[in-house]
């Protein structure tokens, strides 16, 4: 283990481009030792809802051992949510990815229900529905930047549509999620901003449950939507009260729009950069399915995630203090080559077993609630754009831009393109 500087997670250089790093991490130091400057320690201690100051955290890197960690919640647990800070729910119990068991057995269960298989499927015509309309907006045009007009919007219409949520309100949903994610290891302005989107989010689903238990006390038929379903639902006889409900939205809701949106554009990147790929597809369309999973472990859009030591331990022969953030590198273990064949190739001719072995949507009890819509999305964003969009190309009068704000995500910010 050494603190040396192949790793800086926090420098621009690395976020450009992170995998040459990651190589050096998996075959010199496999667990990594960081130390935050001084001034990433108080941006992250101003966040009012931390509890303790953090300093330093451990940076796991190999396939094997990141495996093992998120499969080892009672040594890696998740109470103190997934960011470098130490963010404590104020119920002490926290949602999906920031609760530990028994109560994220509860959560889970619960949430399933309302993401089964035949509910995904329901909603694929929904879905291609978003993405043709979405493309209609500005097929027209010749050019556009897919971020704002495409991949963003889609998870956000989709989820949306979900969750009860007027069309006129979702632009707020884009706010609220953009920003909680910048509070994750940002600066006291970005904590007071997600504060406040907090806040706001709460009210709005406040009235929106409300609304929903009152037309079911007049003996209304309810929406057939997810919001409905995780209202209804329960385990053990035990529903989600309205304060689990809205904390359980609002996880969906971050977790689900911003890594879609971000694998959505990552997968356009990818498939117009790699022109074997893209006649691939066009002869087998059939092989979309496995190209979405290798977007998803080429370019994670989750590049990492942390958990909290329970207890001293030890990965990989370097022992990690009790008490300790833990960042589980998914980016990393996707491009293990004990594990990947020639791992730093975009290739969609792999097979299906060893594609599925990637890491995107973590693994364990805590994967992943949504993969399957996740798939979903992408698969039906990524087909209908190729499909609708014939000589799609990127715009050789504006560059792409890659999103070097955010900690955890592997992102464009721009991402222009011209078709026929």
């Amino acid at each position: 283990m050494t603190t040396s500087a192949i790793y800086d997670p926090f420098d621009p250089a690395f976020r450009e481009d992170p995998y040459p790093a990651f190589e050096q991490l998996r075959e010199q130091c496999p667990v990594h030792r960081y130390e935050l400057p001084a001034v990433e320690v108080e941006k992250i201690n101003s966040n009012p809802i931390v509890a303790r100051p953090t300093s330093e955290f451990y940076s796991i890197s190999r396939y094997a051992d990141v495996l093992a960690g998120v499969q080892d919640n009672t040594t890696f647990a998740s109470g103190q949510g997934p960011g470098p800070e130490r963010a404590m729910p104020p119920d002490g119990v926290g949602m999906l990815i920031s609760a530990d068991e028994p109560h994220h057995a509860r959560q889970r269960r619960i949430v399933v229900q309302a993401f089964n298989p035949r509910a995904i499927a329901a909603l694929r015509p929904e879905l291609e529905k978003i993405c043709e309309q979405l493309v209609d907006s500005f097929e027209a045009d010749g050019r556009v930047d897919l971020v704002p007009r495409y991949a963003t919007p889609t998870p956000i219409e989709a989820l949306s549509l979900m969750l009860g949520v007027s069309a006129k309100d979702r632009d707020k949903f884009k706010r609220w999620t953009d920003d909680t994610l910048k509070a994750f290891g940002g600066d006291p302005e970005a904590y007071e901003r997600s504060y406040r989107s907090l806040v706001e989010f709460q009210e709005y689903f406040t009235a929106i449950i409300s609304d929903r238990r009152a037309a079911l006390a007049r003996g209304e038929a309810p929406p057939d939507d997810v919001l409905n379903r995780l209202i209804h639902a329960e385990y053990g006889e035990r529903p989600f009260t309205d304060a689990e409900l809205i904390s359980c939205v609002q996880v969906l809701l971050v977790a689900g729009s911003d890594t879609v949106n971000h694998a959505i554009g990552n997968g356009v990147h990818l498939i117009l950069t790699h022109p074997e790929a893209r006649e691939l597809l066009e002869r087998e369309p059939e092989r979309w399915p496995v190209a979405v999973e290798e977007i998803l472990r080429f370019e994670a859009p989750a590049q990492a995630l942390f958990r909290n030591t329970t207890v001293g331990t030890e990965v990989a022969g370097c022992p990690i203090p009790a008490d300790a953030k833990v960042r589980m590198l998914f980016a990393s273990a996707n491009r293990d080559p004990e594990v990947f064949s020639d791992p730093d190739s975009f290739r969609i001719d792999r097979e299906p077993k060893e594609i599925r072995k990637h890491l995107a949507f973590g693994h364990g009890i805590h994967a992943c609630v949504g993969a399957a819509l996740g798939r979903a999305l992408m698969e039906t964003a990524l087909r209908t754009l190729f499909t609708r969009l014939p000589g799609l190309r990127l715009d050789p009068e504006n560059p792409a831009h890659r999103d070097l704000g955010r900690f955890h995500t592997r992102s464009w910010e721009t991402l222009p393109v011209v078709w026929a």
